[in-house]
């Protein structure tokens, strides 16, 4: 008798156990994960972390940027600005340059899309990208 309460006892411990355990992973873990890798500050690392194709160059001077290029047979354009320039602060300011409006921004680095047909996954893509 005492044999099968000892044994009941263990199985029961051993459901509470392996119940109660932890799992491998953390939350830090899956954070990690979900965090986008950094890359250099130019707009083409920018257009290959997004996946972009092409690459044309813009007149991107006349708009205040210090480079331009568009891709997807032009319906995505990128811009990269001095970030204390008066063409960065007037997008930081009113989300367009020389009337463009532009469709996100960061560190330096302008999202356009023509025609205003925005792509929204490019749009999420974008605003994950961390730089260096």
């Amino acid at each position: 008798m005492k044999k099968i309460i000892t044994i009941l006892l263990s199985m029961v411990l051993l459901l509470v156990f392996t119940a109660c355990g932890g799992s491998d992973s953390s939350s830090s873990d899956k954070s990690k994960e979900t965090e986008a890798p950094k890359i250099e500050k130019n707009i083409d690392a920018a257009a290959e972390a997004l996946g972009l194709t092409g690459g044309e160059e813009t007149m991107y001077a006349m708009i205040g940027a210090t480079a331009g290029k568009e891709y997807n047979d032009g319906a995505v354009e990128l811009y990269q600005f001095e970030e204390d320039s008066d063409a960065y602060k007037e997008i930081e300011s009113s989300d367009s340059v020389s009337g463009i409006p532009v469709a996100a921004h960061k560190d330096g680095i302008a999202l356009i899309f023509a025609n205003d047909e925005t792509d929204q996954a490019i749009l999420d893509a974008f605003n994950q990208l961390q730089f260096k």
